[in-house]
């Protein structure tokens, strides 16, 4: 398979084709430090370019005989983490892929993005995704994959569009689940959920393997001096060191929720400053009381006034008692009520996942204590540990190329994961195959196949 790659990133979607022994041709991308991470692990195959521009076109219009386009356009628009834009200028970079794929007239594209696309603004842009590819002669299917389900220890959904040159009669088969690992709490369902959830295994038993674990994948790096490359991170502040160590795993410093999963600031006096037992108590019945409806319909918790805390306590408070919790900045005055103060911590910080258990989804800042801490350690995930729970192999080199820390977290938490780009690369790799010696004998539906065993 030779390759042509936009928006390449690092290299995570390209390093499972590489390792299914596709050549990349060409790739780009407008991020200096993406480029030298991609060259030194691929060699000088990728340009630093902008695709809006002319120079862009003109290095297009010099490839020739590519079978396969990848890209991962910017999502920004629709990720769940930043702020959902409908006329964010990156909403259309896909166009560039548009008009490359014209261009270069490949077998078949893999185009990736957020899952929140599916979502965010009813679909629209799926929907003109799909038209503008077809328009210019492509079948196209899209679905979303969780990389829990295929090897990679992370929970990271993400939706895959499929696009097959239309002269091509073959059709392309999804890749195979083999772990298990349904959808966590707060995301809307897959196909790949239903079908867990209606146990078709049983009517044709297929093996499962349990999902990876942040163990499974970085048990030996909890030497946080090991000479395995890139096994650093960077420097936090003490008041960032006292607030972790608080935090259990499984937990979070959050005072807006009440939950085994909260720690609070109040628990935290090194940092936040000290409370006595009474103000704890008045804290507590806020915390614990915010969110019931029986105190007002606002979604994210309501104040209460010391009226409606006298009526549920065993113990009487009065407005002196709040008003020095305002003053010591853990209460806050709304309509003359009081709620807890910190909507920093509404959905929680400084998150400690389960040592046990897959990875919640590496982003782009997992050098900030201030998002997600190490399950056993009292740090940061490092840069090494990142790149593991991605899938990267340790050859796969960051600071070695001669970019910064603080880009090695971002460019690896941009990145697809290149356990699931390979498993993504074998298909295309069957679909190229020449139908007459690549014969499948399976029953499809349109998010997998179900075989005969393993």
């Amino acid at each position: 398979m030779r390759i042509a790659s936009l928006f390449a990133g690092c290299g995570g979607l390209d390093l499972g084709f590489h390792q299914e022994g596709a050549e990349i041709i060409y790739a780009c991308d407008n991020n200096k430090s993406a480029v030298e991470c991609f060259n030194h692990n691929f060699g000088e195959k990728a340009h630093v370019v902008d695709v809006t521009t002319q120079e862009f076109e003109n290095q297009i219009n010099k490839l020739s005989k590519i079978d396969v386009v990848l890209g991962g356009f910017p999502c920004q628009g629709f990720s769940k983490s930043g702020p959902k834009k409908v006329d964010d200028p990156r909403n259309i970079l896909y166009k560039s892929m548009v008009s490359t794929v014209k261009t270069l007239l490949p077998k078949i594209f893999i185009a990736e993005n957020v899952d929140g696309m599916a979502q965010n603004y009813k679909g629209q842009f799926i929907e003109q995704i799909k038209s503008d590819f077809e328009e210019i002669g492509y079948r196209i299917e899209h679905n979303i994959l969780n990389a829990i389900n295929f090897g990679v220890p992370q929970y990271r959904r993400r939706i895959i569009f499929v696009g097959i040159r239309s002269d091509i009669k073959k059709e392309f088969m999804w890749p195979l689940i083999s772990h298990f690992g349904k959808s966590r709490n707060g995301e809307f369902k897959t196909e790949s959920d239903i079908y867990f959830e209606i146990n078709l295994f049983n009517q044709n038993p297929i093996k499962l393997y349990k999902p990876k674990t942040i163990k499974d994948s970085i048990l030996d790096l909890l030497d946080s001096t090991s000479e395995i490359p890139d096994h650093t991170f960077i420097k936090i502040k003490d008041e960032q060191q006292k607030i972790i160590k608080h935090i259990s795993q499984g937990q979070k410093l959050c005072n807006v929720r009440f939950s085994e999963t909260s720690v609070y600031t109040w628990e935290i006096p090194e940092v936040f400053g000290k409370t006595t037992l009474k103000e704890k108590k008045l804290l507590e019945i806020i915390a614990k009381n915010r969110r019931k409806k029986k105190y007002g319909s606002i979604p994210n918790g309501n104040p209460l006034s010391i009226e409606d805390v006298n009526l549920i306590s065993d113990e009487k408070f009065t407005e002196e008692n709040a008003e020095k919790l305002v003053k010591k900045k853990f209460l806050k005055i709304k309509d003359g009520k009081y709620d807890l103060k910190g909507a920093l911590f509404c959905s929680g910080l400084y998150k400690r996942p389960n040592w046990n258990e897959p990875s919640p989804t590496i982003i782009t800042v997992f050098d900030n204590p201030r998002y997600f801490v190490h399950p056993i350690n009292n740090r940061p995930f490092t840069i090494r540990e990142c790149a593991r729970l991605q899938s990267f192999p340790d050859d796969f080199y960051f600071l070695n190329a001669g970019i910064s820390k603080k880009e090695a977290y971002r460019l690896i938490g941009n990145a697809v994961p290149p356990l699931l780009s390979k498993r993504i690369a074998e298909e295309v790799k069957n679909l190229l195959k020449d139908s007459n010696t690549h014969e499948i004998k399976t029953v499809q539906t349109k998010n997998r196949r179900e075989v005969s065993g393993v």
